[in-house]
């Protein structure tokens, strides 16, 4: 099993609904820009980060999660300038020893890594933008050396078709 990663729902209930269900996952990491009450499903069975639309003040900014070998850090990315640049992002996850960051905010679907901490964007479920269908992604442990955590990242559209052009294989620090 793994993490399903989704931002940027800007009020979709249903269609969150119908992601969540669809996968037996982990956790459920949502990036923020839910723009609906937290506290009702699916939302409530999520971890979740305010993003800048969001208005409750109980859900905080950022969250850290351990799975497996993977300490990850989670974030909108309004905070850190992720449409600019990575590098705020960067440093806040050196800060907190994360190997793996998921956020949202510019609504580009996008993953790489660099110096061994995995950066993901799932893009988003409302609004896409720098790609033509709404996205989100699954996170998947596949191996573990002294020195080394392999994930997998699948990205898929809305109606949950495999989106070929994104994710990968990747080797990230322990």
């Amino acid at each position: 099993m793994g993490i399903l990663v989704m931002s940027d729902s800007h009020g979709l209930v249903h269609e969150v609904k119908q992601v969540a269900d669809r996968h037996t996952v982990d956790k459920i990491l949502h990036c923020g820009d839910f723009c609906v009450d937290h506290e009702r499903e699916p939302f409530s069975l999520m971890t979740l980060v305010r993003g800048n639309c969001d208005t409750t003040q109980t859900v905080p900014t950022e969250q850290q999660t351990e799975w497996r070998d993977l300490h990850i850090f989670q974030t909108h990315g309004h905070l850190y300038g992720v449409k600019s640049s990575l590098l705020r992002l960067h440093y806040r996850a050196e800060e907190t020893g994360a190997n793996v960051v998921v956020f949202g905010h510019s609504h580009v679907p996008a993953c790489g890594v660099e110096r061994g901490i995995l950066f993901l964007n799932p893009g988003s479920l409302q609004m896409p933008r720098g790609f033509e269908v709404p996205t989100y992604a699954i996170v998947e442990e596949t191996g573990v050396t002294p020195k080394a955590v392999n994930v997998t990242v699948s990205f898929y559209d809305y109606k949950g078709n495999t989106v070929k052009q994104l994710g990968g294989n990747y080797s990230l620090r322990r």
